[in-house]
């Protein structure tokens, strides 16, 4: 008994001994930390900064810890690292003084983590430099805090700033391949984000939940959790049960048979910038479901080739009361979704389908309570075509036929009336006196002006806006689209030439030197302008009296020079791209294209409320004053509108007849 106790004293006294040797044996080497601290405790280290402070993002983002060469005792005070000697992890540190330039320290203990941050797109590589982030980078130097503490850089809160740190760095991603615009900025837009800052709850996804913390993979690659794939099981760990509606779904299925084309998750709600379907900007709200979501792929031609889809749905829709309906910001009337599903959309051959012939009477009667199968059976999906709906098709073209013949009679019919009335009104102004306005020369300039003019804008609003009624006349068109260009060209030539013209009239004729010379403008149009103002506001009883042309006809015909000069420059460039791109900076043709477009609606707004209201409105002659067409007035005209030129004309007259000495 007794030599067994002393087997055990003599064993337990190896063992004390051996514990001895091994703490020994694997205590670091180097210096202490009292060494370290004799030169970086000193406040003149602070100014030497290794890395920089980062900004705080909204109320809840901490700030990145700034790391200097200046190290206290107190530096690792309320770190998970507190009480750890500096040679533990500036293991390169053999003896003093070092070098100046040090092995980066090493994170040993977390060999595990380490080695998944290899496998990631975050490994160290002497090609990507400093824009790849090592451990401190993300979880700080010495201020390493557990991610449970909301003063971590890892804590949900904080997590999309130290992301942001580098991924907002646009430049800097796209030098590494990596062209995700603004991630940050568009997950800071989310409901995610929202949840996570406002305290809902600290479980809402943020960038490691989807991305993974360390073993960091691209969106391309198969094992990545943001890879196409696998987004939907990325998603499903918050989104239970919904995960399971998609992958049963024909487009679930669609991307499992390994068709990328088909929608997952963030094809449906967006990447980073995911909002509640109950918000206007979210991509799934009811009203931007058909263009922004759906519309994506089911308007795609390509698309409908490649899956065999029918075409035409989306229009379709948008062309129903629903679709209308929603234009007009109804978010109760039916969506894509109310009829077809959301995550569960099915075939409509399929029996579970909400779209089965069997099951439309209850998806219908969600909305319509009472809803009967014949209800049910109305296309909301409807072509008329000739194949599809031949009954809808004939009643169409029989009424496009039927408008066409009885307002195409009804307008041939008054415009017969029309120039029989004005002949008649013609034959009773001859013994009155007339006054020429404008020669027949210009007149045709007039008229060119004007047919060319709005032949302009009639095919150039239809190019910007082809849903409009400036393009309906181009769908009957043979080769509407083309026929559209070709008919703008002329125009634009006419135009162009009667604007010559015009220049040469103006310099090579006495009528026109004299039209010239009274367009420019005077110090009587300053008065004439205050006396007439004063008439329209009450503060005199008569209004100005204008001589040849008023200040209201000046301002218009030389902004109608400065508009066709303007047009005619960026109409060329626009024409003819490829000679004046080698002219102009990289922004030339764009501002040709937008000084163009914001032109001529200048130009046509003002003849609308201008011009034509001195041709329909302001004449006294109904329905127009036709003095673009005779270019005559009458002197009772003359008396209303131009009575200083009147007055000139008359003395005109007075003194040729003095001059002949005959009485006037």
């Amino acid at each position: 008994m007794k030599v067994r106790r002393d087997t055990f004293a003599v064993g337990l006294a190896l063992l004390a001994a051996s514990s001895i040797w091994l703490t020994i044996g694997a205590a670091p080497t180097g210096p202490t930390d009292q060494d370290c601290l004799q030169c970086h405790s000193d406040s003149s280290m602070a100014g030497n900064t290794m890395a920089s402070t980062q900004k705080p993002l909204g109320k809840t983002v901490v700030a990145k810890e700034e790391l200097t060469f200046q190290v206290t005792k107190d530096s690792l005070k309320g770190s998970v690292h507190e009480g750890l000697s500096c040679v533990d992890c500036h293991e390169g540190i053999k003896e003093l003084p070092h070098a100046e330039k040090v092995p980066a320290p090493t994170c040993r203990c977390h060999g595990d983590l380490a080695a998944e941050v290899k496998a990631g797109v975050h490994a160290p590589s002497g090609k990507a430099g400093r824009l790849v982030p090592g451990c401190a980078d993300c979880h700080g130097a010495h201020q390493i805090r557990a991610k449970s503490d909301p003063a971590s850089s890892v804590y949900p809160t904080n997590i999309p700033g130290t992301c942001g740190a580098c991924h907002s760095n646009t430049k800097g991603m796209e030098a590494l391949g990596v062209r995700q615009s603004n991630p940050l900025e568009n997950f800071l837009k989310s409901d995610h984000w929202k949840s996570v800052e406002g305290g809902v709850t600290l479980k809402a996804a943020t960038c490691a939940d989807c991305h993974g913390a360390h073993k960091i993979l691209s969106a391309t690659d198969p094992q990545s959790p943001v890879y196409k794939r696998n987004v939907p099981a990325t998603c499903g760990k918050c989104h239970k049960g919904v995960e399971d509606q998609y992958v049963k779904s024909v487009h679930g299925k669609s991307l499992a048979a390994g068709h990328n084309e088909a929608p997952s998750c963030a094809d449906c709600h967006g990447e980073h910038d995911i909002e509640n379907k109950t918000r206007k900007t979210s991509k799934v709200f009811a009203g931007n479901l058909a263009t922004m979501t759906c519309g994506e792929c089911h308007s795609s031609v390509r698309m409908a080739r490649r899956f065999s889809l029918p075409v035409g749905m989306v229009k379709s829709y948008e062309a129903s009361f629903h679709g209308l309906a929603s234009k007009y910001g109804d978010t109760a009337v039916a969506n894509c979704g109310s009829c077809h599903g959301v995550h569960d959309i099915l075939p409509s051959s399929d029996p579970k389908s909400s779209i089965n012939p069997n099951n439309l009477q209850t998806t219908c009667g969600k909305c319509h309570p009472g809803a009967g199968a014949t209800f049910a059976q109305t296309p909301i999906h409807l072509k008329v075509t000739a194949s599809d709906s031949p009954v809808l098709y004939w009643i169409q073209h029989f009424y496009i036929l039927i408008i066409a013949l009885t307002l195409g009679g009804m307008a041939l019919h008054q415009l017969l009336d029309y120039i029989r009335r004005y002949k008649e009104t013609v034959k009773k102004l001859r013994p009155v006196a007339i006054y020429l306005r404008m020669d027949k020369s210009e007149r045709v300039q007039h008229v060119l002006l004007l047919t060319s003019f709005l032949t302009l804008v009639a095919t150039g609003f239809a190019l910007k806006w082809p849903d409009s009624v400036w393009a309906l006349p181009f769908l009957y068109i043979p080769g509407g689209f083309s026929a559209r260009g070709w008919i703008h060209r002329l125009a634009a030539v006419v135009m162009v030439a009667d604007s010559l013209y015009h220049v040469y009239y103006l310099i090579a004729t006495k009528r026109g030197r004299s039209l010239a010379l009274g367009m420019l403008p005077t110090l009587q149009d300053g008065k004439d302008l205050i006396v007439q103002l004063g008439y329209y506001l009450g503060y005199r009883d008569r209004g100005a009296r204008f001589s040849r042309f008023s200040y209201a006809e000046k301002a218009e015909y030389l902004a109608l020079v400065w508009g066709t000069v303007v047009m005619v420059a960026t109409g060329f460039i626009l024409w003819f791209k490829t000679f004046f791109a080698r002219f102009l900076p990289d922004w030339g043709y764009s501002a040709s294209e937008m000084i163009h477009l914001y032109e001529a609606i200048l130009a046509f707004s003002a003849i609308v409320i201008w011009h034509f209201y001195a041709v329909f409105s302001h004449t006294e002659k109904s329905p127009y004053n036709s003095t673009w067409l005779t270019g005559r007035l009458t002197r009772h005209e003359m008396e209303r509108y131009h009575p200083r030129e009147l007055e000139e004309i008359e003395r005109q007259e007075r003194e040729a007849v003095k001059a002949k000495g005959e009485k006037p």
